[in-house]
Protein backbone atom coordinates (compact mmCIF):
# COMPACT_ATOMS: atom_id res chain seq x y z
CA UNK A 1 0.00 0.00 0.00
CA UNK A 2 1.59 3.21 -0.98
CA UNK A 3 2.45 6.10 2.04
CA UNK A 4 -0.41 7.99 2.72
CA UNK A 5 -2.89 5.90 1.28
CA UNK A 6 -4.86 4.04 3.98
CA UNK A 7 -8.32 4.49 3.37
CA UNK A 8 -11.35 4.49 5.85
CA UNK A 9 -13.96 1.88 5.23
CA UNK A 10 -17.47 3.92 4.29
CA UNK A 11 -19.24 5.60 6.29
CA UNK A 12 -16.89 5.52 9.33
CA UNK A 13 -18.22 6.02 13.07
CA UNK A 14 -17.08 9.35 13.55
CA UNK A 15 -19.91 12.40 13.42
CA UNK A 16 -18.74 15.20 10.58
CA UNK A 17 -18.29 17.05 14.02
CA UNK A 18 -16.21 14.58 16.26
CA UNK A 19 -14.15 14.11 13.43
CA UNK A 20 -13.26 17.94 13.22
CA UNK A 21 -12.25 17.52 16.72
CA UNK A 22 -9.87 13.94 16.54
CA UNK A 23 -8.40 15.14 13.20
CA UNK A 24 -6.84 17.69 15.97
CA UNK A 25 -5.57 15.63 18.54
CA UNK A 26 -2.06 14.86 18.54
CA UNK A 27 -2.45 11.00 19.17
CA UNK A 28 -4.19 8.74 16.77
CA UNK A 29 -7.69 7.08 17.73
CA UNK A 30 -8.49 3.87 15.75
CA UNK A 31 -11.82 2.04 16.36
CA UNK A 32 -12.16 -1.67 15.78
CA UNK A 33 -15.22 -4.26 15.94
CA UNK A 34 -14.88 -7.66 17.68
CA UNK A 35 -12.75 -9.20 14.72
CA UNK A 36 -10.09 -6.53 14.62
CA UNK A 37 -11.76 -4.63 11.52
CA UNK A 38 -10.76 -1.04 11.31
CA UNK A 39 -14.35 1.53 11.73
CA UNK A 40 -13.12 4.52 11.93
CA UNK A 41 -9.64 6.51 12.57
CA UNK A 42 -8.72 9.93 13.19
CA UNK A 43 -5.72 11.42 10.60
CA UNK A 44 -2.96 11.12 12.48
CA UNK A 45 -3.89 7.02 12.83
CA UNK A 46 -4.43 6.86 9.30
CA UNK A 47 -0.99 8.27 8.79
CA UNK A 48 0.72 5.67 10.96
CA UNK A 49 -1.83 2.59 9.43
CA UNK A 50 -0.76 3.97 6.03
CA UNK A 51 3.20 4.34 6.90
CA UNK A 52 3.12 0.46 7.77
CA UNK A 53 5.48 1.55 10.66
CA UNK A 54 4.71 -0.84 13.85
CA UNK A 55 1.09 -1.21 12.98
CA UNK A 56 -0.72 -1.82 9.99
CA UNK A 57 -4.09 -2.89 8.53
CA UNK A 58 -3.97 -6.53 6.72
CA UNK A 59 -7.13 -7.74 5.10
CA UNK A 60 -9.42 -5.03 6.74
CA UNK A 61 -7.91 -6.31 10.37
CA UNK A 62 -5.74 -3.92 12.46
CA UNK A 63 -2.51 -5.89 12.99
CA UNK A 64 0.95 -4.91 15.17
CA UNK A 65 4.00 -6.23 12.95
CA UNK A 66 5.64 -7.77 16.01
CA UNK A 67 4.24 -10.99 16.30
CA UNK A 68 4.43 -11.19 19.75
CA UNK A 69 2.27 -8.13 20.08
CA UNK A 70 0.19 -9.16 17.44
CA UNK A 71 -0.53 -12.39 19.45
CA UNK A 72 -1.27 -10.68 22.74
CA UNK A 73 -3.60 -8.72 21.24
CA UNK A 74 -5.21 -12.08 19.19
CA UNK A 75 -5.95 -13.38 23.08
CA UNK A 76 -7.69 -9.69 24.33
CA UNK A 77 -10.28 -10.16 21.08
CA UNK A 78 -10.43 -13.89 21.94
CA UNK A 79 -11.40 -13.14 25.27
CA UNK A 80 -13.61 -9.88 24.59
CA UNK A 81 -17.04 -10.57 25.59
CA UNK A 82 -16.45 -14.01 27.37
CA UNK A 83 -17.78 -12.78 30.86
CA UNK A 84 -14.32 -14.86 32.07
CA UNK A 85 -11.70 -12.96 34.77
CA UNK A 86 -9.17 -10.20 33.14
CA UNK A 87 -11.82 -10.49 29.42
CA UNK A 88 -11.91 -6.56 29.64
CA UNK A 89 -8.56 -5.63 30.30
CA UNK A 90 -6.51 -3.37 28.14
CA UNK A 91 -3.21 -4.15 26.15
CA UNK A 92 -0.20 -1.34 26.41
CA UNK A 93 2.72 -1.51 24.84
CA UNK A 94 5.58 0.14 23.00
CA UNK A 95 6.22 -0.36 19.46
CA UNK A 96 9.53 0.03 17.42
CA UNK A 97 9.99 -0.63 13.77
CA UNK A 98 12.57 0.11 10.90
CA UNK A 99 14.85 1.72 13.64
CA UNK A 100 12.33 4.63 13.94
CA UNK A 101 11.18 6.41 17.16
CA UNK A 102 9.33 3.94 19.79
CA UNK A 103 5.78 4.92 20.46
CA UNK A 104 3.43 3.61 22.69
CA UNK A 105 -0.11 1.96 21.45
CA UNK A 106 -3.15 1.42 24.21
CA UNK A 107 -5.99 -1.29 23.00
CA UNK A 108 -8.98 -0.63 25.34
CA UNK A 109 -11.95 -2.11 25.25
CA UNK A 110 -15.50 -1.04 24.97
CA UNK A 111 -18.02 -3.11 27.30
CA UNK A 112 -20.29 -5.16 24.91
CA UNK A 113 -23.50 -3.73 25.77
CA UNK A 114 -22.29 0.12 24.63
CA UNK A 115 -24.92 1.60 22.51
CA UNK A 116 -22.21 1.37 19.71
CA UNK A 117 -22.46 -2.09 18.13
CA UNK A 118 -20.36 -1.99 15.49
CA UNK A 119 -17.36 -0.81 17.91
CA UNK A 120 -15.64 -3.21 20.29
CA UNK A 121 -12.33 -1.42 21.05
CA UNK A 122 -10.34 2.01 20.71
CA UNK A 123 -6.92 2.49 19.92
CA UNK A 124 -4.99 5.21 21.06
CA UNK A 125 -1.34 5.69 19.68
CA UNK A 126 0.65 8.33 21.55
CA UNK A 127 3.69 8.94 18.83
CA UNK A 128 6.77 10.73 19.32
CA UNK A 129 7.41 14.43 19.00
CA UNK A 130 9.13 13.71 15.45
CA UNK A 131 5.75 12.58 14.40
CA UNK A 132 4.11 16.18 15.59
CA UNK A 133 3.76 19.30 14.07
CA UNK A 134 2.98 22.85 16.13
CA UNK A 135 1.38 26.02 14.20
CA UNK A 136 3.39 29.10 14.25
CA UNK A 137 0.60 30.95 14.89
CA UNK A 138 -0.08 29.01 18.38
CA UNK A 139 3.73 29.94 19.47
CA UNK A 140 2.97 33.08 18.83
CA UNK A 141 -0.91 33.80 20.08
CA UNK A 142 -1.12 31.11 23.37
CA UNK A 143 3.16 31.75 24.27
CA UNK A 144 3.77 35.49 23.43
CA UNK A 145 7.13 34.36 21.31
CA UNK A 146 8.23 36.86 18.25
CA UNK A 147 8.21 34.72 14.87
CA UNK A 148 11.72 33.86 15.37
CA UNK A 149 11.56 32.93 18.49
CA UNK A 150 7.57 30.70 17.35
CA UNK A 151 10.23 29.11 14.78
CA UNK A 152 12.72 27.88 17.10
CA UNK A 153 10.33 26.80 19.20
CA UNK A 154 9.01 24.99 16.69
CA UNK A 155 12.08 23.46 15.08
CA UNK A 156 12.76 21.55 18.51
CA UNK A 157 9.41 20.59 19.48
CA UNK A 158 9.46 18.32 15.88
CA UNK A 159 12.46 16.89 17.76
CA UNK A 160 15.66 18.60 16.34
CA UNK A 161 18.72 20.04 18.22
CA UNK A 162 19.98 23.11 18.27
CA UNK A 163 22.35 22.65 15.63
CA UNK A 164 19.75 21.24 13.13
CA UNK A 165 17.65 24.25 13.90
CA UNK A 166 20.38 26.46 13.58
CA UNK A 167 21.03 25.09 10.00
CA UNK A 168 17.10 24.99 9.06
CA UNK A 169 16.46 28.44 9.77
CA UNK A 170 19.66 29.60 8.35
CA UNK A 171 20.85 31.04 12.16
CA UNK A 172 24.01 30.38 13.94
CA UNK A 173 23.88 27.95 16.98
CA UNK A 174 24.67 31.02 19.36
CA UNK A 175 22.05 32.38 17.55
CA UNK A 176 19.64 30.10 18.52
CA UNK A 177 20.57 30.01 22.19
CA UNK A 178 19.85 33.22 22.33
CA UNK A 179 16.31 32.91 20.87
CA UNK A 180 16.10 30.05 23.58
CA UNK A 181 16.53 32.14 26.35
CA UNK A 182 14.11 34.36 25.54
CA UNK A 183 11.37 31.48 25.02
CA UNK A 184 12.13 30.14 28.58
CA UNK A 185 11.63 33.34 30.38
CA UNK A 186 8.43 34.01 28.33
CA UNK A 187 6.79 30.67 28.61
CA UNK A 188 8.36 30.46 32.45
CA UNK A 189 10.12 27.25 32.11
CA UNK A 190 14.01 26.59 33.02
CA UNK A 191 15.23 24.23 30.68
CA UNK A 192 14.29 22.44 27.65
CA UNK A 193 12.89 19.42 28.49
CA UNK A 194 10.28 21.85 30.34
CA UNK A 195 9.51 23.76 27.02
CA UNK A 196 8.81 20.44 25.44
CA UNK A 197 6.55 19.22 27.97
CA UNK A 198 4.49 22.73 28.03
CA UNK A 199 4.40 22.26 24.21
CA UNK A 200 3.01 18.48 24.20
CA UNK A 201 0.63 19.93 27.10
CA UNK A 202 -0.88 22.57 25.43
CA UNK A 203 -2.85 23.78 21.52
CA UNK A 204 -0.84 22.77 18.92
CA UNK A 205 -2.73 23.96 16.13
CA UNK A 206 -5.40 27.03 15.83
Amino acid sequence: MPRGSFQLPAPGVFTALGRLILDRLDRGVILLDEARRVQDANALARRVLADGNGVAVRRGRFVFLDPTLDARLSRLVAAYGSGAPGSMRSMAAQVRYNRSPPYRVLVSPFPPDADERRVAFFVLIYGPREWRDISIDVLIEAYGLTRAQAEVARGLFTGQNVEEVAAGLDLSPNTVRTHLKHIFSRCEVRSQRELLHLLATGPQEL
